[in-house]
């Protein structure tokens, strides 16, 4: 496994290998009480928890079909940090209360 990347250059955390191994899996996403991983290929780049100033849940509406055109929504989280937006586009809403609970302080309900 690959040393995960910081997405904050100089907010590293200290062995974020282990720290990536041992975090809880919520749908493509990692996370633990010190980071927040995302997938990248066949890397992982993360986001300590430290650097989050707001998190807010939403939706995105997704559209498909060829005959029928098909309008769906989806949930996702909007992470606000100093680098700017990350948005983590989910399938269930049980996951987005997942990651909300573990984010705790940091969330408001969008």
């Amino acid at each position: 496994m690959f040393e995960p990347i910081c997405m904050i250059e100089g907010k590293a955390i200290a062995d974020a290998k282990e720290d990536l191994r041992i975090a809880q899996k919520v749908e493509q996403y990692r996370i633990s009480s010190r980071a927040l991983y995302l997938p990248e290929g066949l890397r992982w780049k993360y986001l300590p928890l430290t650097e989050i100033e707001r998190v807010d849940s939403s939706f995105r509406v997704i559209s498909g079909g060829h005959c029928v055109p098909v309008r769906e929504k989806r949930p996702e989280i909007d992470l606000m940090t100093a680098m700017g937006p990350v948005h983590l586009q989910l399938e269930k809403q049980a996951s987005v209360q997942t990651i909300l609970d573990m984010l705790d302080g940091k969330a408001e309900q969008g």
